[in-house]
């Protein structure tokens, strides 16, 4: 049986009238915050999860940050796997950097996403899929790469889901990850175990 013929027979069997949704809650008080006020908490809340938080001037600057970020880490300058258009097309070649277009293959080393959002409360991200931002660019690579606007950095998760439904209305991405730092671990032998399932590092660069 087809599972348009299954989907059917249930919606054919269900004779129960359809009740409106419950509101959703509004976040408590303490947890909101916007603009300067939710980067700090944002900022405050990533390091505390071992993710390192880069200040970005402007999208042209972007490639020479990353140089810099990565030399600092002492992480090589390999070649880094992205498919997002905007950010393919800045100046990496003039940062001594390399980029390949691309869903991320067991082999690459570095990866670049875009996040739609960032939790300020939690200080998560929420990357939405696409064709220009892959699910495997977050979880294969070793190094993970991300870039966000500051207007983007936003107080709860209500707000974030709320702006999720406005990008996308009721034609949601195939997947929406919230990452809330790199992969580790402590179910082997209770002692915390980095890149076991996924980036060993996480990199966030604030535009």
């Amino acid at each position: 049986m087809s599972r348009d013929a299954i989907l059917g027979r249930i919606r054919a069997a269900n004779t129960t009238t359809p009740t409106t949704p419950p509101a959703t809650p509004s976040a408590p008080p303490s947890l909101v915050s916007h603009g300067d006020s939710a980067i700090a908490r944002f900022r405050a809340a990533a390091a505390s999860k071992g993710m390192i938080v880069v200040d970005v001037k402007g999208p042209q600057m972007l490639p020479a940050s990353v140089a810099e970020a990565l030399s600092a880490a002492r992480i090589a300058h390999g070649e880094i796997r992205l498919n997002d258009a905007a950010l393919a097309d800045l100046p990496w070649a003039e940062a001594g950097l390399t980029i390949a277009r691309g869903a991320a293959t067991r082999q690459d080393t570095l990866a670049f996403s875009r996040a739609l959002a960032a939790v300020a409360e939690t200080g998560t991200l929420m990357l939405t899929s696409g064709v220009g931002n892959p699910t495997t660019l977050a979880f294969l690579p070793e190094t993970h790469l991300v870039a966000i606007d500051r207007t983007s950095v936003l107080g709860t998760f209500e707000d974030a889901t709320a702006l999720l439904r406005q990008m996308y209305g009721t034609q949601l991405p195939r997947s929406v990850n919230f990452i809330s730092g790199a992969s580790r671990t402590g179910d082997i032998g209770g002692r915390i175990v980095h890149g076991a399932h996924g980036p060993r590092q996480l990199f966030i660069f604030l535009i």
